[in-house]
């Protein structure tokens, strides 16, 4: 009896410190498992070191080490060099006049150009005026009424001729009906209603038909040059005015200085741990590589389970483990060298670096490298190259983005021995419950349950054949 008190007090002793050990590790476990996966990824990069160094695990686990570092820490390091530059190329090239340039050309691709300023302000104070003329007094009748005739008589030229004064030889980008011979009619029939207009006018109810009549032939005009309601308010939209503009750099520059102050805390906050977290990482990778064998016997030898079972799941997580990184970085590197290919035949600049940038963004879920082609097809719009936009649209959507659903599944599917269904929802999965491990955890969760009930099925057979021994 004492010996059982004494083992389940033991038991609940070491529950207690099992869940403190696991506190105080909890913000160490990602690094461990990054650790873990490195080693299973470059074992035969330690085993070919380590039959260099003659059974010197220590210092075949410093090189190992040092290797890992410069093969995963090199490249990024040469990106990020190389981002910089071009970055830094387009920041140049990108300034006051090339934003205008391009907003010029995406305005006159959706039509959304307005009149000529002069144009524009008369069709405003016409409008004006006739809501002045229709609540005002008598008194201020004749004035409004012949400032009214004045502007409407100097309206049509106008609008029917150039800055020269030449005739149009034909309809201006800005004129939305593109029929001149009805502008030029609707101008008429404007200042017809305006010269109809009696300043002597005693009948109220006559005044207010004409104003009505006036007005009527200016929706119609400006219906014309501007379009309709809605229209309008997108053409007044893509053409503000320069107090408008010095309006939106003064709230864009002080909405790029609270990101750039939250950037710094956050930066602040997090880069303390993330460089514990990168120096947990180092050492345990080198303690992993060093003693790796050993601590694994110790394990499975104070695991309840079978050696044989013990051993099947470690196979199942170096191999999914395997399968998962290399699906997933064979991935980025196939989309990112395929839109590049696509970035250099559509005639983009920066090449190098967008296709860098591609393939960060795919190792990135739910966002990919669409994150990338897609602004590109933009930027080839607003360049006026409608027809490489397109191109580079269906290749992007197609061939590139599709990429990631043939590779990973295939690749999975053909090292962990996961159904590509199965593989391709444990991927999506995974990152919806965990983030972005969650694309290595996921299919290895699916992965150990598979071969977990395959365990269970061996001992559920093992039991009856057992009993059926019995039975005889």
């Amino acid at each position: 009896m004492s010996r059982v008190v004494s083992f389940v007090v033991l038991v609940a002793i070491l529950l207690v410190i099992a869940a403190a050990f696991f506190r105080v590790m909890s913000s160490f476990l990602l690094p461990l498992f990054l650790a873990v996966l490195l080693v299973v990824m470059f074992r035969p990069v330690h085993r070919w070191i380590a039959g260099r160094c003659r059974g010197r695990e220590r210092l075949a686990a410093g090189l190992t080490t040092l290797a890992i570092l410069a093969i995963v820490l090199l490249p990024m390091l040469g990106i990020l060099v190389q981002a910089a530059f071009e970055a830094g190329a387009m920041a140049r090239d990108w300034n006051s006049a090339s934003i205008k340039r391009k907003c010029t050309s995406l305005r006159e691709k959706l039509g959304l150009e307005l009149p000529p300023t002069a144009v524009d302000d008369e069709l405003e104070q016409i409008d004006e005026q006739l809501r002045t003329l229709a609540a005002g007094g008598r008194a201020s009748r004749p004035d409004i009424i012949g400032q009214l005739d004045q502007r409407a008589s100097l309206l049509r030229p106008l609008i029917l001729s150039d800055e020269r004064g030449r005739s149009w030889e034909t309809s201006p980008a800005w004129i939305e009906c593109g029929d001149l011979a009805q502008v030029e009619k609707h101008a008429r029939e404007l200042h017809d209603a305006v010269a109809a207009l009696d300043p002597e006018e005693t009948d109220e109810a006559k005044l207010v038909a004409g104003v009505a009549a006036a007005r009527m032939g200016l929706e119609r005009l400006s219906g014309d040059l501007l379009g309709g309601p809605v229209r309008s308010w997108f053409k007044r939209q893509a053409n503000p005015t320069e107090e408008q503009l010095a309006t939106l750099r003064e709230r864009a520059r002080g909405f790029a200085d609270s990101m750039a102050l939250g950037g710094a805390k956050y930066a602040g906050d997090v880069l303390p741990d993330l460089l514990v977290g990168l120096g947990v990482m180092i050492l345990a990778l080198y303690y992993f590589l060093a003693d790796g064998h050993s601590m694994l016997k110790t394990l499975m030898r104070l695991s309840p389970l079978d050696d044989r079972y013990e051993e099947q799941l470690l196979t199942e997580f170096a191999t999914v483990s395997r399968a998962v990184v290399v699906a997933t970085l064979l991935s980025a590197l196939v989309q990112g060298l395929l839109a590049g290919a696509g970035y250099f035949f559509a005639g983009l600049g920066s090449v190098a670096l967008l296709t860098m940038l591609t393939m960060l963004f795919a190792l990135i879920p739910f966002i990919g490298a669409t994150a990338i082609w897609l602004p590109c097809c933009l930027w080839l719009f607003l360049e006026g190259r409608t027809t490489a936009a397109i191109a580079l649209a269906v290749y992007g959507a197609v061939v590139v983005s599709m990429a990631d659903n043939l590779i990973k599944p295939l690749v999975l599917q053909g090292q962990s021995n996961l159904h590509p269904l199965l593989a391709l929802l444990s991927v999506l999965g995974g990152v919806k419950a965990m983030g972005p491990i969650g694309i290595v955890v996921g299919p290895m969760i699916v992965a150990f349950l598979q071969a977990l009930l395959k365990m269970l099925q061996l001992e559920l057979d093992a039991m009856g054949g057992q009993a059926k021994d019995r039975a005889k």
